[in-house]
């Protein structure tokens, strides 16, 4: 359950392709700007003041002007009006009409358009006009500049007139020349350059044409467009405009927009105006590129932008594929998706409120850390050399809250669709380390918009950690949650800006893992690696060794603690692996050490493997314990069961078992003690099988033989036990009592001893090939009692300092010491004694070996 999110898992995973972009209402309100509010309205109020023109130049020239007749009068001037208000006033310093063509000229031409309340509005003015009524044509030979007022400016400058003293903010001054106007086909065109400028803006094209008739205004090439927004400079180029009036639809060719520190461009462009001159819609393709000074930058195929009533940006559709790619000093990131969309919250300045990717979403975040200088004589540290991190989803949506200066902060994300977060830390001195978090569906939560929260992960979760020395940790479960904690504060020296430099972003500090829960079906599972395929610094296993064991736990709720580092594992909680299970109402795992604590109902399982030291006993089958709780030694392999008041631990292996206050179980050197808890009396009891009969081999499973002995059971107790499966040995100590069938048997000391039954050993049992009969399970070969030796028989009693008792042949051998020799006594023949006493619990015959001569007597004692 290791986990060390960096920095998340940090908004850099799913939201830094859209948070740190500059695709903000700025550049959005380039567009309306630059389109809307004073390049159109210029081109079509100068294009339509050239058919305004037209039309007059036959009508308004003096009467004495004749047109077959050479003619020119001097200060001609002429006003129209309407309703008492004047509509318009020309003045001409010269005007002639030629005899021979019909052509008329003006000089000096002034025309002044007024207002609805007959205040000036709008100049036209231009040294050369030439008219042809034949051919309905008038050029503009010489230089033409048109004034006009635009709408009036909301806030204190609105409403001023260039009486008020100056031009007023909304003024539009449009100068070009060689304009041509075809007043049949309602034409108007020029080849020349157009200038326009404004209080805080200018720009220009080469060639420029409008259609009186369909109302489209083309600017044929080169047009430009500078301003300042917010203190930043604005620029704008196109090769090829085309405005068209009915439709109020703006069309630009391979246009480029530079904003401050940002930069776009496209193929092509449509702006979309309501009727009051509001741009509602912006649709760019073809090569649509975002880019900013810091590295950053979106490609996209297609752009949908969408306006509100002021033309503010609302919603923006990126379509057509999507990749974006962020590189400064600290981090490169990339990411892809087919297609996108941001939306906009209200307000003057609206800043991006959520954004969506969907279709094979992938974010790239590679971190670049500064080189580690461990100082002289000093050892590096094995610090962490770069981190990257990568977010695969079906669609990733990014929530944003308002941050400081109205930039957009993100606040919450959510991966769906095989969501995958994969997190790949470089070590300076050992090998990688990588992580791996998957579900359905993740959702994150941010702080200060890159820095990891939490994330929750629902269907189908799975966390998966391969740490440095191959091992490898993996869970799967429901659902998910990972809390983190704050980060310590970047030091204060980091990203401080250079002389004339922006500030240099650096690495923030990771976010560490706090806690994690897993709920619902959780399987976690320990895998170490094979032989030879582990790098170098790292434990392998030595080259033809098994492989170890996959070790798996299963419960319903799995929950890791950073601070204690511990995984507490609940609801019906087992722990399996090649030899056997653990299970217990609640099961507590160290991840440092890998100890283990089982609380409740324990019950656990050791299966017998070939080729391996195991517990066997006298049987073959596997080893069962029962206890109240247990604690598991992992560097020892050796696992600590106890039992509870009036419940002993028990472990049994078929017919025989051992049950004591407390079993201490080694799998590493196939050993188990039993005891009590403070050396109590008869803690331990054990229930084990004896010899079955006189014979072996296959003879002892058929109908026994008259005279045959069948299996009998050996019941012990005794304060401590202690047995060693490599010695097929079990040592009772501390007024041990042993029962069999033929009596009872006390001492100090016992030792016993098994095999199995066919002579073979218990592994030779156990690793029996396929295909063959199974041999006969290990039983009790053996006893020897040593110390204050009694032995208790129907009729008889006997005393001694060690008794051994062979199973096979029911055989006694007595001993005593040099001061108190053994004594056999019998309610019929009385008392047998010395050096050694062997008898028989099958024929009653009893052999008495003793003195200097070593005579040996033998008695037969009746029944």
């Amino acid at each position: 359950m290791r986990l060390s999110l960096q920095k998340g898992a940090r908004a850099a995973l799913f939201s830094a392709a859209w948070q740190e972009i500059r695709v903000t209402p700025a550049i959005l309100r380039t567009w309306i700007l630059v389109l809307a509010g004073m390049l159109v309205a210029a081109i079509v109020l100068f294009f339509g003041y050239g058919r305004w023109q037209s039309r007059r130049f036959g009508r308004d020239l003096p009467v004495g002007l004749g047109t077959t007749v050479q003619q020119s009068t001097e200060g001609f001037t002429h006003s129209e009006s309407r309703g008492g208000h004047t509509i318009y006033t020309l003045h001409a310093s010269k005007a002639v009409q030629f005899k021979s063509d019909g052509h008329a000229e003006l000089h000096d031409v002034s025309i002044t358009l007024y207002g609805a309340q007959g205040a000036p509005a709008n100049r036209i003015y231009g040294s050369d006009f030439d008219w042809d009524p034949v051919n309905g044509v008038a050029r503009a030979t010489g230089e033409v500049q048109i004034d006009f007022q635009g709408t009036a400016t909301p806030g204190p400058q609105g409403g001023k007139t260039p009486a008020d003293g100056g031009d007023s903010r909304s003024t539009v001054h449009v100068k070009t020349s060689g304009l041509v106007f075809n007043q049949k086909t309602g034409l108007a065109s020029t080849p020349e350059k157009i200038e326009f400028r404004l209080a805080e803006a200018a720009g220009s094209a080469t060639g420029a044409s409008f259609d009186s008739q369909t109302g489209v205004v083309i600017l044929t090439a080169d047009v430009a467009f500078n301003s300042s927004v917010g203190g930043s400079p604005l620029a704008v180029r196109a090769h090829h405009a085309q405005f068209d009036r009915t439709s109020r639809l703006l069309f630009l060719l391979q246009d480029v927009t530079d904003y401050a520190d940002s930069h776009s461009s496209s193929d092509e462009a449509t702006v979309s105006f309501r009727s009051d001159g509001s741009a509602y819609k912006i649709e760019a393709q073809g090569h649509v590129v975002l880019t900013s000074s810091d590295g950053q930058q979106i490609n996209t195929r297609i752009a949908h932008i969408d306006l509100g009533p002021k033309s503010e940006p609302e919603q923006a559709i990126l379509d057509g594929g999507l990749l974006y790619v962020a590189n400064n000093p600290a981090r490169l990131l990339h990411g892809s998706a087919s297609s996108g969309t941001l939306s906009f919250g209200p307000g003057p300045q609206p800043t991006i409120r959520h954004a969506q990717l969907r279709s094979i979403v992938s974010v790239v975040d590679e971190e670049k850390m500064q080189p580690q200088n461990p100082g002289v004589g000093k050892s590096p540290q094995n610090a962490t050399e770069s981190t990257t991190r990568q977010v695969q989803a079906s669609q990733v949506d990014i929530d944003f809250a308002p941050g400081l200066q109205h930039s957009p902060v993100a606040e919450h994300i959510l991966a769906a669709g095989t969501a995958r977060l994969n997190i790949h830390q470089i070590y300076a001195k050992t090998p990688p380390q990588d992580t791996t978090v998957q579900g359905d569906q993740l959702f994150a939560t941010l702080s200060d918009g890159e820095v990891l929260s939490s994330l929750r992960g629902t269907g189908h979760t799975s966390l998966v950690l391969v740490s440095p020395n191959g091992v490898k940790q993996s869970s799967t479960g429901d659902n998910l949650l990972l809390t983190f904690a704050p980060p310590p504060l970047a030091p204060k020296s980091a990203g401080k800006p250079g002389k004339g430099k922006p500030p240099t972003p650096a690495p923030q500090p990771a976010a560490q893992l706090q806690s994690a829960v897993q709920l619902g079906n959780v399987t976690l599972v320990q895998e170490t690696p094979a032989a030879g395929k582990v790098a170098s610094g790292a434990a392998a296993t030595p080259p033809g060794s098994p492989a170890p064991a996959v070790t798996t736990a299963t419960a319903q709720r799995a929950a890791y603690d950073a601070a204690s580092q511990l995984v507490q594992l609940s609801g019906d909680p087992r722990i399996r692996d090649a030899n056997g299970e653990l299970a217990a109402a609640s099961i507590e795992v160290e991840r440092t050490t890998g100890n283990a604590n089982a609380t409740g109902g324990v019950k656990a399982t050791y299966r017998q493997s070939s080729g391996q030291q195991t517990m066997a006993f006298t049987g073959a089958g596997p080893v069962h314990v029962v206890a109240d709780h247990a604690h598991l030694d992992h560097a020892a392999d050796l696992t600590i069961f106890y039992g509870k008041a009036r419940e002993q631990a028990r472990l049994w292996q078929e017919s025989d078992s051992v049950a004591a206050p407390v079993l201490e179980l080694s799998r590493a050197h196939a050993t188990l003690a039993a005891h009590g808890l403070s050396g109590d009396a008869a803690a331990v009891n054990a229930v084990f099988t004896s010899s079955s009969s006189t014979t072996s081999g296959t003879a002892a499973k058929a109908t026994p033989p008259a005279g045959a002995v069948q299996p009998s059971v050996v019941r012990l107790q005794s304060r401590t036990l202690f047995y060693a499966e490599a010695e097929h040995k079990a040592v009772f100590s501390g007024d041990v009592v042993a029962q069999t069938s033929s009596g009872l048997l006390r001492s100090s000391f016992m030792d016993v001893y098994f095999t199995v039954a066919d002579g073979q050993s218990v592994h030779a049992a156990v690793a029996q090939p396929p295909g063959k009969a199974p041999a006969q399970n290990s039983q009790v070969s053996r006893i020897v009692a040593r110390g204050g030796v009694r032995l208790e028989q129907p009729g008889r009693k006997g005393t001694g300092d060690e008794l051994t008792y062979t199973a096979q042949d029911g055989k006694f051998v007595l001993v005593g010491t040099s001061t108190v020799p053994p004594r056999l006594t019998d309610q019929v023949r009385g008392t047998v004694t010395g050096a050694s006493l062997i008898f028989n619990d099958r024929d009653d015959s009893v052999i008495v070996s003793g003195g200097s001569s070593k005579a040996v007597t033998q008695t037969r004692v009746a029944k």
